[in-house]
């Protein structure tokens, strides 16, 4: 019960947050929209730590709690220094597969999951990987999908492997990962703005599902 209150609590304040966050990008421009884009992921960054404290499970579930926290710092970041963002969340993607890892759960489905999830990935930036010939350096960026495909083939098994305690991590990788996928689609060229809306409420859905199964595993 204590969950469903916090959700309740929760979800108006993260709407509200990229909802101003949009708003301000889009009318004044500049950097304060950073503080409603935080506004909304310390609230999720929050509920990870109210769902370690309920669940007394930091050696374990503390893990998200703090990569949560360094999406959080990488929220403000991104805004201000791109690359040295990524890198923050690159970081926190390294903690979560560190986690994932953790559990033992994996089998030789979750190796077929990021094979799918690769070629996937793969077809959809033949366009941006094309020019590789020139750019060799271009090829480089196949290795942080490379490692969000890891991440979600892991996840993906969990709920089947471990039971469904998992299930908000395994939905929150994936809403996650896809998400990246727009970021990167639209660092190499300009995304409607639909689209852009949806992925940052899908990075925004998937990161409080990660923080929801805090209390759950």
């Amino acid at each position: 019960m204590k969950w469903i209150l916090w959700i309740v609590t929760a979800v108006p304040v993260i709407t509200a947050g990229a909802v101003l966050h949009f708003k301000l990008k889009e009318s004044v421009g500049g950097k304060w929209n950073i503080l409603p884009k935080c506004l909304a992921t310390w609230m999720i960054f929050c509920t990870a730590l109210a769902g370690v404290l309920q669940r007394g499970n930091a050696a374990d579930a503390g893990w998200i709690a703090a990569a949560l926290g360094l999406f959080l710092a990488a929220d403000a970041l991104l805004e201000l220094q791109f690359f040295a963002g990524m890198a923050v969340f690159a970081l926190g993607h390294l903690l979560l597969i560190g986690w994932f890892v953790g559990q033992k759960r994996y089998t030789p489905v979750s190796l077929l999951v990021w094979v799918i999830l690769m070629v996937l990935m793969l077809r959809i930036f033949r366009k941006e990987l094309s020019g590789g010939k020139e750019r060799p350096a271009l090829y480089l960026m196949i290795l942080y999908p490379a490692v969000l495909m890891a991440m979600a083939s892991l996840a993906v098994a969990l709920p089947f492997t471990g039971g469904v305690q998992y299930t908000w991590m395994a939905v929150g990788a994936v809403l996650f990962t896809v998400s990246d996928m727009f970021v990167g689609k639209g660092f190499f060229e300009k995304l409607p703005k639909r689209l852009d809306h949806l992925a940052l409420g899908m990075y925004y859905g998937g990161i409080f599902c990660l923080a929801l199964g805090v209390w759950a595993v």
